[in-house]
């Protein structure tokens, strides 16, 4: 019967090469991981950044019609007033030419 000769560190270079392949795959693996969390947070950035512009625009046209609408209130305020005051002398100059007055003071 023929027998088989093995190289007697046969099973050493097997297991050898075996924790090779292991750690190149462990690399690998560590590698691709940190791939994964780079293209997580790049797309995480890429998707928030157009709501936090978003965000940012809506603000500030908030803040611009707050101010638009402080200054409206403000130039109605002044035509009213002005209004106001021009009927007032409409009326004293009517009164007037009747020979009448409006008294302002009361004592």
């Amino acid at each position: 019967m023929a027998t088989i000769k093995m190289r007697p560190d046969f099973l050493i270079q097997k297991r050898v090469a075996n924790d090779n392949r292991l750690a190149a795959s462990c690399a690998y693996e560590h590698k691709m991981k940190g791939i994964a969390q780079s293209t997580q947070w790049y797309e995480a950035r890429n998707k928030y950044a157009f709501s936090d512009g978003e965000r940012r625009s809506h603000a500030f046209v908030k803040q611009e019609m707050d101010c638009a609408n402080a200054e409206l209130k403000l130039r109605r305020r002044t035509r009213l007033r002005m209004l106001y005051e021009n009927e007032t002398r409409a009326y004293e100059d009517e009164l007037a030419q009747l020979g009448l007055a409006v008294q302002r003071e009361h004592l």
